[in-house]
């Protein structure tokens, strides 16, 4: 990985291991034309957590070292599930401070210590081994490089390289109680593992490296396979004929690669957070949490019209490379209404019959959960579009062919 003259920002806790990074680039600094951003947040948990933040800001400006301090609001703290939500606002910080100074590499911390609790703490909660080996030298969050250069260090070496230097440092008082798990394990069950081996820490960052190795090749096999297609502007489909060659455990993996290329989230055996149904002849993914239903809004021809996730687009012309949803016929119009189509809805046919819209839908695989989310046109109360499912059947010989664009580039 090449350093010069890049700008690293650099995670800050104000903890030895921190520092000890922080002391570490400084000293390099020079030789490779570095910037140096130290990004430190007070999360507000404890009384005395300003004195980190005076203790980075002092080491930063003897050193003439970049530093942007920020704190989490006590009135954004949740009254249940307060380490997630300082988690994910601390994500959010730091990905702000990366793009704000245009850095190259974000860098933390973490060292082998912490990749062996990570590794049993998997373990104990999911099993799942791509968990297991997420903490790698280097990774990629976001838009974001992520480097943990001192991963094979432990956290002895850490503590001599701060009292060999001389580099002050704040110890988090709560990490010397056992309220939590990961404190179990660091002080009660590491310490044992370490008797019988010293060099644990170690094994834990072969067996990491190997099994990252192991699931990016898995990953690349699965990338092989059909890959499901975006619909509805959340969802995902899948022809279940495109996994009939994978075991059903294979299968579950493969969606839980899935899952993780898509919206960077792990998910255990039951792809807990997210949806997965089979319906007809398809597989559907979709997150637990399913968007608001889509409110009906007036559609002008060429004029683009938000429905629900997408931005959408109703027009006479023909337009060559973007994403054609759909088309109709009509007579010459002005304006329709784009909403839902309610249950029972009834759709007119040429024969001047109709037809329930749900066997429409069935038709064309949609699972019941999701019609609520397919864009019906209409036109004086009347269906003249439904997507996937219908189009206007009765027409004049004034009709013209109308065409329903999906603005994924906001080109339009």
């Amino acid at each position: 990985m090449a350093l010069q003259n890049k700008t690293l920002v650099l995670a800050t806790s104000g903890g030895p291991d921190s520092m000890a990074l922080l002391d570490m680039l400084n000293n390099i600094q020079v030789k490779y034309n570095l910037r140096l951003v130290a990004a430190h947040l007070d999360h507000r948990l404890r009384s005395d957590s300003a004195q980190e933040t005076t203790l980075i800001t002092d080491y930063c400006q003897d050193k003439q070292i970049e530093i942007v301090n920020a704190v989490w609001p006590k009135q954004l703290h949740p009254e249940a599930g307060v380490e997630a939500a300082a988690r994910a606002f601390r994500y959010d910080f730091l990905l702000q401070v990366m793009h704000q100074k245009q850095g190259d590499y974000l860098l933390t911390a973490h060292h082998c210590d912490d990749l062996l609790e990570n590794i049993l703490l998997k373990f104990i909660r999911s099993g799942n081994p791509s968990e297991m080996n997420s903490l790698q030298a280097v990774s990629h969050w976001a838009d974001v490089t992520l480097l943990r250069p001192l991963i094979s260090f432990s956290k002895a070496d850490l503590l001599t390289y701060d009292q060999t230097r001389r580099i002050a440092f704040i110890e988090d008082k709560t990490n010397n109680e056992d309220d939590v798990l990961r404190n179990r394990l660091r002080h009660h069950v590491v310490p044992l593992l370490k008797e019988e081996n010293s060099v644990l820490g170690l094994n834990a960052l072969r067996f990491s490296k190997q099994m990252a190795t192991l699931t990016d090749l898995a990953a690349r096999t699965l990338t092989q396979l059909p890959q499901p297609q975006k619909v509805l502007g959340f969802a995902y489909q899948l022809q279940q004929s495109a996994l009939n060659s994978l075991s059903e455990s294979e299968q579950i993996y493969y969606w839980q690669n899935f899952i993780w290329q898509t919206w960077q989230v792990r998910t255990g055996a039951n792809l807990a957070g997210f949806r997965l149904i089979k319906y007809q002849r398809y597989f559907y993914l979709m997150p637990q949490n399913l968007p608001p239903r889509p409110k009906a809004v007036l559609v002008k021809p060429n004029q683009v019209f938000v429905f629900g996730a997408r931005r959408l687009l109703v027009t006479r012309q023909l337009l060559p490379g973007q994403q054609c949803l759909g088309k109709f016929q009509l007579a010459k119009t002005c304006e329709l209404i784009a909403k839902s189509l309610p249950p029972g809805a009834k759709l007119l046919l040429k024969s001047g019959l109709h037809v329930k819209s749900k066997k429409e839908f069935a038709k064309s695989g949609i699972p019941a959960i999701l019609r609520p989310y397919c864009l019906a046109l209409y036109k004086h109360e009347e269906p003249v579009f439904v997507e996937q499912a219908y189009r206007n059947q009765r027409h004049n010989s004034n009709a013209e062919q109308y065409y329903i664009y999906i603005d994924n580039d906001k080109k339009f």
